[in-house]
Parts: structure tokens; sequence; C-alpha cells
């Protein structure tokens, strides 16, 4: 059974478009707490987009031209970091703590930054690796004290989006040759949380019927990831990250979701 679903998942990447991978939203600066949260959300889930177009560019690959989306997502991912960071800086005052983190993740970006501009090599990979999950740990951490329960359900979403492309990053970096040391633990833990996860954003009250069956949705694409990381067969870098996108398209579906019925709650707060 396996086997059979296998063929037909690879045969599906005959249906590839070649359109870009994704694209950087900008940020509004009078846009509301709730919309600006999620867009510091996105930073996160996008640095692993980011990632990935360099992998495929170091993987020699041309589907969805990873090295012209990467050229222009630097350029426009730069901008909105600093954009978040100043946005972030004077909601959060006295919070110094908080503000540190975000001086952090920016100084973490602009380091990465400079290697995203130069030729891939597998060696800066794996500090753009680190670098970019320290980021998020730290993005994560600067937004703490202006968190609600609703603004905390948005950034578990982004935890959905992420952690596909993390798997996959994690993958291709494998295929390029590239040692990761504690892969199969590092994967393993990630299904896990990715379930667990899951299942805390199907009980919580910005559900609707459209959302809870988008989560379903997700739950089912999500079963290629574990059937990858199980499987002998060596799947192709086409396939991997076109996954990773759909992925991404249906959380990003949830998260409007939610976002709406969090500003409602917000604006009745008022």
């Amino acid at each position: 059974m396996k086997s059979i679903l296998l063929k037909i998942i690879m045969s599906l990447s005959l249906l590839y478009s070649a359109s870009q991978a994704f694209e950087i939203d900008p940020f509004d600066p009078n846009a509301t707490l709730v919309e600006n949260f999620s867009t510091n959300c996105l930073q996160m889930t996008q640095s692993q987009q980011i990632l990935k177009a360099y992998i495929m560019v170091g993987l020699n690959s041309n589907f969805q031209n990873p090295k012209e989306n990467l050229t222009r997502a630097i350029k426009a991912y730069d901008k909105r970091a600093h954009q978040v960071h100043d946005y972030f800086f004077k909601l959060l005052g006295e919070h110094q703590e908080a503000k540190d983190a975000f001086d952090e993740a920016l100084r973490l970006w602009n380091e990465s930054k400079k290697m995203l501009e130069q030729p891939p090599t597998k060696e800066n990979a794996l500090k753009i690796k680190h670098n970019f999950l320290t980021m998020i740990q730290k993005l994560l951490a600067g937004t703490k004290p202006l968190a609600t329960p609703d603004l905390e359900l948005i950034s578990l979403t982004g935890k959905l989006c992420r952690k596909p492309v993390q798997i996959t990053n994690d993958y291709l970096m494998r295929i390029w040759g590239v040692h990761i040391p504690g892969y199969e633990k590092e994967i393993a833990q990630i299904i896990k949380n990715f379930h667990k996860n899951l299942d805390t954003l199907r009980k919580n009250p910005l559900n609707n019927e459209e959302s809870l069956a988008l989560l379903d949705k997700a739950r089912k694409q999500f079963m290629f990831f574990e059937i990858m990381y199980n499987s002998k067969t060596r799947f192709i870098p086409n396939l991997l990250s076109k996954k990773a996108d759909d992925n991404f398209k249906i959380i990003r579906q949830i998260k409007k979701i939610y976002k709406k019925e969090a500003q409602k709650h917000a604006d009745n707060a008022h």
C-alpha cells in the first residue's frame, strides 16, 4: 500500500507549475497589532522558505527559479525585518528583555544575509540554519509581553507552517551532502510536535467549520513528510519543495480565519 502511495505522490510531481514559490508580503506600520503580530510570525516561517531557496540553488535546481526568488526575497525580507523590529520596539516600552530579543534577531538576520548573498556553500547552509532557528526563538521572545491567548494561537499556526519546511530543508541538505547532527532525533521531534500543535488548534475557540476542514487537510498533507522521513526511497527535491509550499498555503488560510476572529475579540475588548 505504501509503495502505491509513493508512486501516486511521485506522479503528481508532473503537475507542477513554475510559479514563484513565495512572496514577502509588505509590512503596514498602521495595521492592527493582530495583523503585525501575524507578520512577525511570517518572518519566522519565511526565513525557512528563504533557506529552502538557498539550498535549491546549491542543488543546481531550476524549479520555481530559486535563484531569482532568493535574490528578490532577501531584499524584501530585509526591509520587513527592520520594519518589524522598529514597530515592536515602540510598543514594548520598558520591556528591555523583549527589545533585546528583537535586537538579537536582527543581528542574526544581518549575519545570515551576508551569507545568503554569496554563492551557496554547505558550511554556510548549516550556519544559516542555526542562525534562523535561533532567530525564530528571539522573535517569539520579543512579542511575548504583548501576546494574548488569541495571538498565541496565531503564533501556533506559524509553527504548523514552519515545521514541514524545516523537515524539507533538512532532507534537501542531506541530498546536497550536508551532515546534520542529530537528524533522526530532530525530525522525530518535529513530527511529534506537529500533531500535538494540530490537536491544540483543533480545540481552540477561533475555529469554524472551514478552519476545522483546513486543519484536517493539513494533517493529511503532513502525512507526506512522515512517509518521506520513514521511506528508503529518495524523494526528488522539486517534489519536496512543492509539498512544503502547499502546506504553507493551507496554514495561511487557517491563519486568515483566526486573525479575523482575533480582531473581533480585540475590537470588543475596547
